[in-house]
């Protein structure tokens, strides 16, 4: 995993209302989440074309990352009901030497919706509904060159993981 860091963080129920409409996945968000998590990135990036932007999401759904845990995954809906930001977790990572946790494994804003707390607020709600669900912990792995993810993760007291210091 060189390149990248894993961090953590406790959940904790919501302490303020965060002024956005939110509702868990469902299957049926699949081809909006696709086109959505394809046109966030910069062409090529995540994936290289919309069709493959979509299998991974649909993918996510049949467990390839973990088993997807759809009450904690969350979308960020406009006025009009539309999908504008996401968030997927999953129970356990697939990935070797990660903690014992739930995961989040993508994290994804339209590019006209940036810079509104969508991703802060959606982390937020996820946090609030795993310790409903009775986790405690949630992590994320994310490039140690993306530093506006470390900014958001870091602002939301995510500390560096250390599988050493499990043990």
């Amino acid at each position: 995993m060189s390149g990248k860091v894993i961090l953590i963080a406790r959940t904790s129920p919501l302490q303020l209302e965060l002024n956005i409409n939110t509702r868990s996945l469902s299957a049926d968000d699949i081809e909006t989440l696709g086109k959505l998590y394809f046109d966030a990135y910069d062409k090529g990036l995540a994936e290289q074309t919309l069709e493959e932007a979509t299998a991974n999401i649909a993918a996510s759904f049949d467990g390839k990352y973990g088993k997807l845990l759809t009450d904690a995954s969350q979308v960020a809906l406009d006025d009009d009901g539309n999908i504008v930001a996401g968030v997927l977790v999953v129970e356990r990572s697939s990935y070797d030497g990660t903690p014992d946790a739930p995961f989040l494994i993508e994290l994804f804003t339209d590019r006209d919706h940036r810079r509104q707390g969508l991703a802060e607020r959606l982390v937020i709600t996820s946090a609030d509904k795993l310790f409903n669900l009775g986790y405690r912990e949630v992590a994320v792995r994310v490039k140690e060159s993306n530093s506006a993810a470390l900014a958001l993760y870091l602002s939301l007291d995510f500390q560096r993981w250390d599988a050493e210091q499990e043990d």
